[in-house]
């Protein structure tokens, strides 16, 4: 008997960009591919199916220009969550659609949008709702957490987006793909991206960093789940694919920043630790000048004017200002497209051999100031004075302590 396993997509516009004539749902399409080119299925008797409506009233999984707290869930008079209208169409969806046969639902979450437009959003509201959301999607499922793992796109630079919002997100996000109890993953990484798509109906004067994926985009979110999917799904690969020949682990998750470590007052020396890649691939322009590299402290903001590529492991970041001295290293902060102001994001990132884009933890990474070590005192060797002759000479030795002298 084969294996089938479903990916339940959820989401507003861009997760419509998914599935729509627009892009001839390239992105559903590229995904189930990938995954299965991976994983060796053959996509007849093992397959991935991709689950996902957007235009049957009340079954929706998908609908445009919503926000998830707000719009699918709200808390009640009682404070515990509530599911509106569009979470029961997803539920209803799940209920009307089951599918026994699979193995195992991923819910891909590209869902962050409108609730970045919240400034006085939190992490904790955040995940607060996600957890109630989950429970009852793996309830209609019919599958526990290690069955349903929920599989994140990292906030997307959304147009006037709040930073605080855009970081409460991804540090949600990433809080629950620590928990393993919840079973959740951050599957991709989306700050080097156009954001250039505009609807018929749409009159955003902005070519880049708008409201909506470019078909690029969409493509390179889709890889970029595939090579999650693929990974958190390795138990069911077939021998010979891709994903047993490399022991269940692919380089999936791009460079992760984990040290920096000040050079001088305008220079960090940034370490990462690489995910099954050898190291970096060339930088193009835009990365070399610094893109997206900022410090945040007490005393302001430092952003970076130039990198390079010193090892396989270590990045040389200099910075157009001072360091603070309480500073903490983002790489996208907030908002973050890597991109200048309706310029194109494609390609600007710093990528490893594999192409998965480098990234820091959303809290940052705080800058080892370490003071070096004093050097450890040694006595000179005696200095010897000899003053007369005969029996008036006197000899005077004298051994100095190093730091008195």
């Amino acid at each position: 008997m084969g294996v089938e396993l479903d990916v339940l997509l959820r989401g507003q516009s861009n997760a419509f960009l998914f599935l729509s004539n627009d892009f001839s749902g390239i992105g559903a399409s590229t995904l189930t591919a990938e995954v299965q080119r991976l994983l060796g299925f053959d996509g007849v008797n093992d397959r991935v199916h991709l689950r996902a409506d957007w235009y049957t009233p009340g079954q929706q999984t998908v609908y445009a220009g919503t926000a998830f707290i707000g719009d699918w869930v709200q808390r009640g008079t009682n404070g515990n969550w509530q599911a509106l209208s569009h979470e029961q169409s997803l539920l209803n969806y799940i209920a009307k659609n089951p599918h026994s046969q699979a193995t195992e639902t991923a819910v891909v979450w590209l869902h962050s949008e409108y609730d970045s437009l919240n400034g006085a959003l939190t992490t904790t509201e955040w995940e607060s709702a996600v957890r109630a959301d989950a429970a009852w999607v793996r309830q209609g499922l019919g599958h526990d957490a290690a069955h349903s793992p929920y599989v994140f796109v990292s906030a997307i630079p959304f147009n006037t987006a709040s930073n605080a919002a855009t970081q409460a997100i991804r540090l949600g996000m990433e809080k629950l793909s620590a928990d393993a109890s919840f079973g959740a993953l951050v599957g991709a990484r989306a700050l080097d991206i156009d954001m250039s798509y505009k609807f018929p109906s749409e009159t955003n004067s902005l070519n880049y960093g708008a409201a909506h994926m470019s078909r690029q985009d969409t493509v390179q979110t889709a890889q970029r789940l595939a090579r999650s999917l693929a990974e958190e799904w390795a138990e069911y690969a077939r021998p010979n694919s891709p994903v047993a020949l490399a022991g269940g682990n692919l380089a999936e998750d791009g460079p992760k920043v984990v040290t920096a470590k000040l050079q001088d007052a305008n220079t960090l020396l940034v370490k990462v630790t690489q995910d099954r890649s050898a190291g970096f691939a060339a930088l193009d322009p835009d990365a070399a000048a610094g893109v997206g590299w900022s410090v945040r402290g007490s005393g302001g903001v430092a952003v970076a004017d130039r990198v390079e590529v010193l090892s396989a492991d270590t990045l040389k970041i200099h910075f157009a200002s001072t360091l603070p001295s309480d500073g903490v290293v983002f790489y996208g902060y907030g908002y973050g497209r890597l991109a200048a102001y309706n310029q194109p994001g494609q390609g600007n990132a710093i990528y490893d051999q594999a192409g998965m884009p480098i990234w820091t933890p959303t809290q940052g990474v705080r800058i080892d100031i370490a003071t070096p070590p004093l050097p450890t005192p040694t006595a000179p060797a005696p200095v010897q004075t000899t003053l007369g002759s005969g029996s008036d000479t006197l000899v005077l030795r004298i051994s100095q302590d190093a730091y008195q002298g």
